[in-house]
C-alpha cells in the first residue's frame, strides 16, 4: 500500500534521479553560503568570489548542448555515473584546494556535471509524465533539488563553523555518496526507456543522422530554439515564446531581484529594524526572504499538478502579473516590510511558471529531439540567472533600484505579451 501510494505520487525512476541530483548538488549549494562569509580560508581575493560563484552557470552555456549530445550518443547511464563521480570530486576539491585556479576548475567541473544530471532529470520526468502528469513530476524533481540545497546551506554552514573548511566539505561529499545506490536502482529498473538506452530504435535521432541544408532564416531560428523537423510555425513560435519567458523569469526574478534584495532592504531600512520590540539585522531579514524563495520550490509537486489541471501555457500568464506587481511595489514608496507579504506570493508564481514552462516545452518536443530542446531551454535559464546580477550591479552605480525594478517589470511584460500571443495562436490553430 505504501509503495503503491509512493508510485502514484512519483514513479521510482523520478525519485531515484531526484535523489541523485539532490545528493550531489549539496557541495554547490554550500559554497554559496560559506565562501562569501570566510574568503580567507579559501585563499582567494575578495574580488574573485563573484567569478567563482557564477563560473558554473556560464560554463553550462557550452556544456548544456554537450550534455544533449552525450545522452543521444551514449544513453544516460555512463554520462550520469561519470557526472556523479566528477560532482563529488568537485565537492572534495572545494574543501581541500587552495587558490583561484583549482577552485575555478572545481566550479567548471560541477557545471558540466550538472548539465548532464539536470537534463537527465528533465527527460526522465517527461518520459514518466506522458499521462498528463508532467508538471507534477517536474515539480518533484525541482523540489527535491531544492531540499538538497536547503540541507546543505543549513547543515553545511553549521559544519563549516564548527569543524572548519576541509572536514565540512568532506562530510557533505560523503553524504553525497547516497547517489551511488540510487544510481544502481535507477538503471536496474530502467528497462528500455529512451533516455536510459542509447540503442533505442523507435525512429529516434542518431548522432550520424544528416539534415538537409538549411536557409539563412532557419539558421537564425536555430540560434534561439533548436530545429525540430515537422514543427509548424505556430509550434515553433510557442517554443520561442516559452524560451524567452523562461529567460525573463530567471533574469529578473532570479538574477536581478535575488541579488539585490539585501541592497534594497539596507537602502530602505538601514542596518537593522525593530519589529514588535525585537531588533533584527538586515542580513537576517534578507535570509528570510531568500528562504521563502527556496521554500517555494518545495511546493513544486503541488504547483506542477496545478499546471497539469489548468494547462501549462496558462500558468505564466497568471504568474507574470504577480511578479510585475511585486517589482512595482518595491520600486514605489510602499513600506519595505510589505515585501514579506507580496514577495513569497510572487515566488510561488515564479516556481509554478518555471515548472509549467519546462513541462510545456518538453511536451512540444518529439521524444527523439527532447535532449536538444530541453538543453537549449536550460541554457536560456542559465544565461538569465548568470546575467542578472552582473547587469543589476553594473547599473546600480548609474541608476536607482526603482529604475532597475521598473525595467525588470517591463521585460516581464514583454514576456507576458509573447506568452499571451502564443496562447492566442494556439487557440486559433485549433479553431477555438
Amino acid at each position: 500500500m505504501g509503495l503503491a501510494a509512493l508510485d502514484r505520487f512519483a514513479p521510482r525512476r523520478v525519485l531515484m534521479i531526484t535523489i541523485i541530483v539532490g545528493a550531489v548538488i549539496m557541495g554547490d549549494a554550500m559554497i554559496y553560503n560559506v565562501l562569501p562569509s570566510d574568503v580567507g580560508s579559501f585563499g582567494v581575493a575578495v574580488g574573485l568570489v563573484g567569478v567563482l560563484l557564477s563560473a558554473n552557470r556560464f560554463v553550462r552555456l557550452a556544456s548544456n548542448p554537450l550534455a544533449a549530445y552525450l545522452l543521444q550518443r551514449y544513453g544516460s547511464a555512463r554520462p550520469v555515473l561519470a557526472s556523479i563521480i566528477v560532482a563529488l570530486g568537485s565537492t572534495v576539491m572545494l574543501g581541500v584546494a587552495k587558490g583561484f585556479v583549482l577552485l575555478l576548475l572545481a566550479r567548471v567541473l560541477w557545471g558540466v556535471s550538472f548539465s548532464i544530471l539536470r537534463l537527465t532529470g528533465y527527460l526522465v520526468a517527461l518520459e514518466e509524465g506522458e499521462a498528463g502528469r508532467r508538471g507534477r513530476l517536474m515539480g518533484v524533481f525541482s523540489g527535491g533539488l531544492r531540499i538538497g540545497s536547503l540541507v546543505a546551506v543549513l547543515v553545511g554552514g553549521i559544519l563549516f563553523d564548527v569543524l572548519g573548511r576541509a572536514p565540512s566539505f568532506l562530510i557533505i561529499a560523503s553524504v553525497g555518496l547516497v547517489s551511488i545506490p540510487a544510481f544502481l536502482d535507477l538503471y536496474r529498473t530502467s528497462g528500455g526507456h529512451a533516455v536510459l538506452d542509447s540503442s533505442e530504435s523507435k525512429g529516434g535521432f542518431r548522432a550520424t543522422e544528416t539534415s538537409p541544408p538549411r536557409s539563412l532564416r532557419e539558421r537564425a531560428w536555430d540560434f534561439f530554439v533548436p530545429t525540430v523537423p515537422g514543427m509548424d510555425a505556430v509550434q515553433r513560435y510557442k517554443l520561442l515564446a516559452a524560451s524567452f519567458t523562461t529567460f525573463a523569469f530567471y533574469l529578473v526574478m532570479g538574477g536581478v531581484l535575488i541579488s539585490t534584495l539585501g541592497f534594497y532592504l539596507r537602502e530602505r531600512l538601514g542596518d537593522e529594524v525593530a519589529i514588535v520590540g525585537l531588533v533584527i539585522g538586515i542580513a537576517t531579514l534578507n535570509g528570510l526572504l531568500l528562504a521563502a524563495r527556496l521554500t517555494s520550490d518545495v511546493a513544486g509537486p503541488l504547483l506542477g499538478y496545478l499546471g497539469d489541471r489548468v494547462g501549462h501555457e496558462r500558468i505564466p500568464v497568471v504568474a507574470i502579473p504577480m511578479c510585475v506587481a511585486a517589482l512595482l511595489l518595491m520600486g514605489s514608496n510602499a513600506p519595505a516590510l510589505w515585501a514579506f507579504v507580496w514577495l513569497p506570493v510572487a515566488f510561488l508564481g515564479v516556481t509554478a511558471a518555471i515548472i509549467s514552462l519546462n513541462a510545456a516545452v518538453g511536451g512540444m518536443a518529439p521524444v527523439h529531439r527532447r535532449p536538444q530542446v530541453m538543453s537549449r531551454l536550460a541554457s536560456w535559464q542559465d544565461l538569465g540567472f548568470a546575467s542578472g546580477p552582473l547587469l543589476a550591479y553594473a547599473a546600480i552605480g548609474s541608476v536607482s533600484l526603482t529604475a532597475i525594478y521598473v525595467v525588470g517589470a517591463c521585460i516581464l511584460l514583454i514576456a507576458l505579451a509573447a506568452q499571451s500571443l502564443a496562447l492566442l495562436r494556439n487557440a486559433s490553430s485549433v479553431g477555438l
